[in-house]
Order: C-alpha cells, then sequence, then structure tokens
C-alpha cells in the first residue's frame, strides 16, 4: 500500500475524496470549469479496500490535521477543501492561485 506522504510527494495536485460527497463533486466541477481537472490526481477512499482506505484516512488526517473530504494538496501542502476553492472563487481569486501554484 502507498502511503498519504508518497501520494502527497508523487501528485503536484492531489485531492482526497469520496465518490458520494457533494462538496467533492463540487471540487472536481471547479477544476473542470477551469479546465486543469486532468492535472489533478483524484484518490476516492471509499473505492478502495477498506483496510487500505481506513489507513490512508487516517494518514491524510494526521498530515492535514483533520478529517475531511475533499482535502486538497499542491505541490505536497495542504490548499484546503472546498470551502477554500469557494471562497477564493467568490473573489474572483481562483485562477490566481491556481497560476500560483502551477495548475493552468
Amino acid at each position: 500500500m502507498v502511503s498519504a506522504k508518497q501520494l502527497i510527494q508523487d501528485n503536484k495536485f492531489l485531492v482526497l475524496s469520496k465518490s458520494w460527497c457533494p462538496d467533492c463533486h463540487y471540487a472536481t466541477a471547479v477544476f473542470k470549469k477551469y479546465g486543469v481537472l486532468d492535472q489533478v490526481k483524484f484518490v476516492e477512499l471509499d473505492k478502495l479496500p477498506s483496510n487500505e482506505a481506513l489507513e490512508l484516512e487516517k494518514q491524510f488526517t494526521a498530515i492535514s490535521g483533520r478529517k475531511w473530504v475533499p482535502t486538497i494538496f499542491f505541490n505536497g501542502e495542504v490548499f484546503g477543501t472546498e470551502a477554500t476553492l469557494k471562497q477564493l472563487e467568490s473573489l474572483d481569486k481562483l485562477p490566481g492561485e491556481f497560476e500560483k501554484a502551477g495548475l493552468k
């Protein structure tokens, strides 16, 4: 099993997700809207074997400081959640933040 740290290290843009989660669907829609969805790696915990999903969720929680999906990582750091995307989009700052992170 790959570790959360390894996933974060191997994927410049990573989203911890669950396929049934409305907030995760929102994050997917935002990345699609800005034409960057193909650059973002999604790890859908509910599609993994339960023991692997539980262990990864525990590791991601320890790294991010919260148990939440979606949790978004840019360049090895926690970028935020769907609330971060909503706030930045409402302020028309999301394209600039994506560009700063190298997501274009």
